[in-house]
């Protein structure tokens, strides 16, 4: 009956293909940029500028507490220090600098870093708006900027990489300790032979089960901690405010315990 139960929730290649253009960038993951009018006639490499304004997603004022550094991306220039500045007030940075293609690095004080690529016209100044994302937005990836971690075509759902399965692993070993099986009233087992699982059958219905049974599928780790399931998403875990959901299931799927850890 497990057997057919957990082939019962195989997903379609359909579905790990079309999920992902619902999971749409927002606008501000990309630099806003305002073209000036270039200022006269000139040799083609007089220098241009550039104001580079930092905000915040959803809001067009400054961020204070702020600095960017600006390296040319031209290979003739690989040795050039970058050019940094730093304000502690809310303002923009205006560079001079000549035309050329740079590597654009931002970051304020309680948002995370972002790396763009600007272009700097001739006798030009140009405007570039870069939109910072709070750490817990970003940590979430809240406005899709990065990829998005769910299952795609060729993907397997049992996540087995050494590298990822560690935490999982000492997680699952610390709940299947006699005090913390005791504690929460899960089944006795031997917490000596907690081992991961490979097997797609259980990974897929894990998967659902985790993810309650909705949204894209994903890919999980699954620990057998002897009498039970530990279940994590390390790529789009289940979030709960700063926490994470962490799933602990019996041999038939069903939920003993919703961990927010």
């Amino acid at each position: 009956m497990l057997t057919a139960c957990a082939r019962s929730a195989a997903v379609s290649p359909a579905v790990l293909a079309s999920w992902e253009p619902t999971y749409v960038p927002a606008t501000e993951c990309r630099p806003a940029v305002r073209l000036g009018a270039v200022q006269g006639d000139g040799p083609a490499d007089r220098p241009g500028a550039v104001v580079v304004r930092l905000t915040r997603f959803g809001s067009s004022a400054l961020l204070d507490h702020a600095d960017i550094a600006v390296t040319p991306l031209a290979p003739g220039d690989s040795s050039v220090r970058p050019v940094e500045r730093r304000a502690d007030e809310a303002m923009p940075f205006e560079l001079a600098l000549r035309p050329g293609s740079y590597q654009l690095g931002a970051r304020a004080f309680g948002y995370e870093h972002r790396t763009d690529t600007v272009v700097v016209r001739a006798g030009a100044i140009d405007t570039v708006t870069l939109a910072l994302d709070e750490y817990s937005d970003a940590l979430r990836n809240r406005h899709n900027c990065r990829p998005r971690g769910f299952r795609h075509p060729g993907e397997r759902a049992c996540v087995t990489e050494q590298i990822t399965t560690l935490l999982v692993l000492d997680r699952a070993r610390d709940m299947a300790s006699p005090g913390f099986r005791f504690g929460i009233g899960l089944p006795a087992g031997d917490s000596t032979a907690v081992h991961l699982v490979d097997d797609e059958r259980v990974c897929e219905r894990a998967a659902r089960v985790y993810g309650l049974d909705t949204g894209p599928p994903r890919r999980v780790v699954v620990v057998d901690a002897v009498g039970f399931y530990v279940v994590y998403d390390p790529a789009e875990p289940v979030a709960f405010g700063e926490f994470n959901e962490w799933l602990v299931i019996d041999r038939r799927f069903r939920v003993l315990a919703r961990l927010v850890l």
